[in-house]
């Protein structure tokens, strides 16, 4: 039994031709590339908020109605389950890890960036090169 191939479609996103898979392809919207992915689900979520706006509205009081009814259910559960509490601490200590990396590398490019535009001042070393601003501004300043 030969299949007929599915005709290429342009992804919105990139403008790249991809072969659409064939049990959703009038649903297949993007090539597969992480940034055309992101922005299509991005898309998506946005056009699904605007057709269910008060989808999310008023959760928190059902929420806490369900707790107060519940008391001690996350003890317990927590107690039931210790794989998945080990595994969620250490997704969120990873999540942590990752965040306290990458606040890292900011600190670090401020730091270098400092020290380029130091390293840019024009004169034989640093001490040299302040104590000439330094000379300059009181000469300014003395008139």
């Amino acid at each position: 039994m030969n299949r007929p191939q599915p005709v290429k479609k342009r992804c919105p996103y990139c403008g790249g031709y991809f072969t659409p898979y064939i049990r959703a392809i009038k649903t297949h919207k993007s090539c597969g590339k992480a940034a055309c992915s992101k922005k299509q689900k991005r898309e998506a979520q946005t056009a699904w908020l605007k057709r269910n706006p008060d989808y999310f509205r008023g959760r928190y009081i059902k929420v806490k109605r369900w707790r107060d009814a519940h008391p001690g259910y996350q003890r317990k559960y927590r107690a039931a389950n210790p794989e998945q509490v080990a595994r969620d601490n250490r997704a969120r200590l990873a999540r942590w890890h990752k965040r306290k990396r990458f606040r890292t590398e900011i600190q670090d490019g401020l730091f270098r960036r400092r020290i380029a535009r130091i390293q840019d001042l024009k004169g034989t070393d640093i001490q040299e090169t302040l104590n000439l601003k330094l000379d300059g501004i009181i000469a300014v300043m003395s008139g």
